[in-house]
């Protein structure tokens, strides 16, 4: 006798995915790779927790802009930049029967002078996990045209977006809401709805378990966040990969990720020297000049903290040759020239900086402001000074350290040293010599 489960036929245990679809995934991943860089080891992705969205959790009710707040911080987006309206239709007039054949309006992302405008469909609000969903899949929009990507492929534009959602960490999100089917009944009123991605489960699972072996994780935890039938999809892609590895994991650049993270995590830390010593092995591993770049980039901004300017003149020239237009390797450029006294050659550095408009602005406004300061410019410093305090989206290196630098020039003293005081609470090892000095001396 047969008993149900058991003799179970092993090809159901296969995954399956056609060939066309496989190297789309894989092309797409590797497009990805080659703009943003290799994604690093033990990434997570993001779940719909307060962990992840503060704003949204600390209120009672779901709303929109706490939403919004959270997902400009998750993605790197300046939050004034974006904007919303909501959108009321006929799914919103009580007892009027309706049916939607085909996509119903959900959310759609008009853009106009660098700024974004999302409209909302007032009856999303009803469906809280579906209004995340549909904001996190235009926030990808966004993401990508801030990069100034042109992602817009014609018909396989929607699904490519699912791809960069889950590179950015929203896969499991985007998952969780591949079907979303119910039914509504207030004694007087039935309302059913039936949504099926266009998406497919198995080309959803493939990309999963793609980025899943980009980041070295063939059972990471968030699997099982995932809807049971595509948790189990998951599992089988990564066995197909085992079995058909791809020359998409290259080791070495694995590793370059690997060591640039490190790197990352000594200089928050304030450890520069070992940063760097983590950050050579790179140029000799990566054949990625996004990667390259950024390395070059780091290099010289560790040797600016350790205040060895020339050489960090040296590293930003070598990222600049790469990627001409990197914004932040420009201002960097031009602060480092500005500390050596090459005032004019520094200036320059720093409107191609804004020129590229991928740049830090409050960092580019402390650089000018660095500038105006040493010309003798007082008025001209303050104003940038204020500009840089006025532009903060992130803490700013050396902003407070510079500031009470220039008031304490000026006679400021009490004002000085209180922003001297922040810096050194920022644990920043400039603003700590410099106040150890005036404690030793007893200046001021």
């Amino acid at each position: 006798m047969k008993l149900f489960g058991f003799f179970k036929n092993k090809e159901n245990d296969t995954f399956k995915i056609i060939e066309p679809d496989r190297l789309w995934v894989e092309d797409n991943f590797r497009w990805l790779i080659d703009v943003f860089g290799y994604p690093y080891p033990k990434s997570e992705q993001i779940l719909l927790v307060a962990n992840y969205f503060p704003k949204t959790f600390a209120s009672d009710n779901v709303l929109i802009e706490n939403i919004i707040e959270d997902l400009c911080l998750l993605i790197g987006v300046v939050k004034e930049k974006i904007s919303f309206e909501v959108v009321s239709d006929i799914r919103d007039i009580y007892g009027m029967p309706y049916q939607i054949e085909g996509m119903p309006f959900e959310t759609a992302l008009e853009i106009e002078e660098k700024k974004y405008k999302i409209h909302i469909a007032n009856s999303l609000q009803k469906h809280p996990k579906r209004l995340v969903y549909n904001l996190v899949y235009e926030f990808i929009r966004i993401k990508l045209t801030e990069n100034k990507l042109e992602y817009d492929t014609g018909k396989d534009t929607n699904l490519f977006l699912y791809l960069a959602g889950i590179y950015f960490g929203f896969g499991v999100l985007l998952s969780q809401n591949l079907k979303d089917t119910g039914r509504v009944d207030d004694g007087f009123w039935e309302t059913k709805w039936n949504y099926i991605s266009e998406m497919p489960n198995e080309i959803m699972a493939y990309a999963l378990a793609t980025y899943s072996k980009l980041i070295e994780q063939d059972a990471p935890k968030w699997k099982d966040n995932l809807p049971s039938d595509l948790k189990n999809q998951f599992e089988k892609a990564i066995h197909y990969l085992n079995d058909n590895p791809t020359a998409l994991y290259d080791k070495k650049e694995l590793k370059s990720n690997e060591l640039f993270k490190k790197a990352y995590d000594q200089y928050l830390k304030n450890e520069f020297v070992a940063a760097i010593a983590s950050l050579q092995p790179i140029l000799s591993l990566t054949n990625d000049n996004v990667m390259k770049a950024d390395v070059y980039n780091n290099l010289g901004y560790y040797h600016i903290r350790l205040k060895n300017y020339e050489q960090a003149v040296a590293y930003f020239n070598c990222s600049i040759n790469i990627i001409s237009n990197y914004g932040y390797a420009n201002d960097n450029l031009g602060y480092a020239f500005i500390q050596l006294g090459k005032l004019e050659e520094g200036r320059a550095f720093l409107e191609k900086a804004l020129q590229t408009e991928n740049n830090d602005i409050a960092y580019t406004n402390r650089n000018f402001a660095l500038y105006y300061q040493a010309k003798g410019e007082r008025n001209k410093a303050d104003e940038y000074f204020k500009k840089s305090f006025d532009a903060i989206t992130d803490s700013v290196d050396l902003l407070e350290y510079h500031y009470a630098d220039f008031l304490l020039q000026n006679g400021e003293i009490e004002k000085g040293l209180e922003f001297l005081k922040k810096a050194v609470e920022k644990g920043e090892p400039e603003a700590i010599e410099r106040m150890n000095e005036i404690k030793k001396n007893g200046t001021y």
